[in-house]
């Protein structure tokens, strides 16, 4: 699964890992800070980290931003880094960082008001709690990142024991519906394991003490992970954040239907970004760029002009 310490090959997938699509700006981030002021007026603080860069428009000076630099937390063997993989592995070394923190990639917008018990329950993440036999394994990046992690998890935890230690989460009937729980009952029936890759791609509660966990009992390959420059099928991923709290019961059950989408940017899309932002149908949802977009340009004015029909004002956030 991993490289020799020694040799730390660059591998770069097939898929959209290093297209253009990773680095063109979309002018849809302000949003994102409109749809946090908005929804989430109860955040306490918001840590912007890049390799440096800083939105024209950004109110830096605002006293819930913290600017992080990639070198003010993550280790020198690992930089420069263009792997968002690497960033997010290392993000338990941010000193002011609270135990408690939800992880939201740029693409991710909140679409309806939420609180602090949207993320937690009694203190543990709420998580997609989705077992399933057999495990898939596709071509593409998230698939590798899925099965490394998978493959980390089990061997690193008695999952069989864990998943009926709590079984009044992964089997809850209230939380999950008859038919999830059934299936994730029968699932535990035929294959002990923890999938990892069903979390959906969207904000994720996470816990500090458990990734210092995973790179205290997983240290080599969490390291050998880090060294990639640009995302590779032999990396593991964030996902393992959320499968390791599963997997020591630090969870609470959630479907993903209820917690929001993920909706690739093409122009056969678009129409239904707009009414989803616009009608305000879900929670939360990713806007994932895409190679598949021919149509860039024409794309993002219609979503931005979705976006200014819910947040037709400026947030605290924007210098203008």
């Amino acid at each position: 699964m991993f490289p020799a310490k020694s040799s730390p090959v660059e591998i770069v997938s097939s898929d959209d890992a290093n297209d253009d699509c990773r680095y063109r700006d979309s002018g849809l981030f302000k949003y994102w800070f409109r749809s946090v002021e908005s929804f989430a007026p109860w955040v306490n603080k918001i840590f912007f980290i890049t390799c440096g860069q800083q939105p024209e428009w950004l109110n830096v000076h605002h006293p819930k931003i913290v600017c992080l630099n990639h070198t003010d937390f993550i280790p020198d063997k690992y930089l420069p880094t263009f792997n968002s993989n690497t960033i997010e592995l290392n993000l338990h070394r941010i000193d002011s960082l609270s135990e408690r923190f939800v992880l939201f990639n740029d693409d991710v917008f909140l679409l309806q008001p939420i609180t602090p018990d949207y993320f937690y329950h009694d203190n543990n993440p709420i998580l997609i709690s989705s077992l399933r036999y057999p495990f898939f394994s596709g071509i593409y990046s998230w698939s590798h990142f899925a099965f490394n992690n998978y493959c980390l998890v089990n061997r690193s935890h008695d999952i069989g024991k864990s998943i009926w230690q709590n079984r009044q989460k992964w089997f809850s009937i209230s939380e999950l519906g008859i038919k999830k729980a059934f299936r994730n009952y029968l699932c535990y029936l035929a294959n002990k394991t923890l999938p990892v890759g069903n979390y959906g791609h969207i904000a994720q509660p996470n816990l500090k003490s458990t990734i210092s966990d995973i790179w205290d009992k997983c240290y080599e390959e969490l390291d050998q992970s880090s060294l990639y420059k640009f995302r590779s099928d032999n990396q593991v991923n964030q996902w393992m954040f959320c499968a390791w709290n599963q997997a020591l019961g630090k969870f609470y059950p959630a479907l993903l239907k209820d917690r929001g989408a993920r909706i690739h940017i093409t122009p056969s899309n678009v129409d239904w970004i707009k009414e989803v932002i616009i009608k305000q149908s879900m929670p939360q949802v990713c806007l994932n760029d895409s190679f598949q977009n021919t149509k860039v340009e024409d794309c993002l004015e219609r979503i931005v002009s979705a976006f200014d029909t819910v947040f037709p004002e400026k947030s605290s956030y924007e210098l203008f």
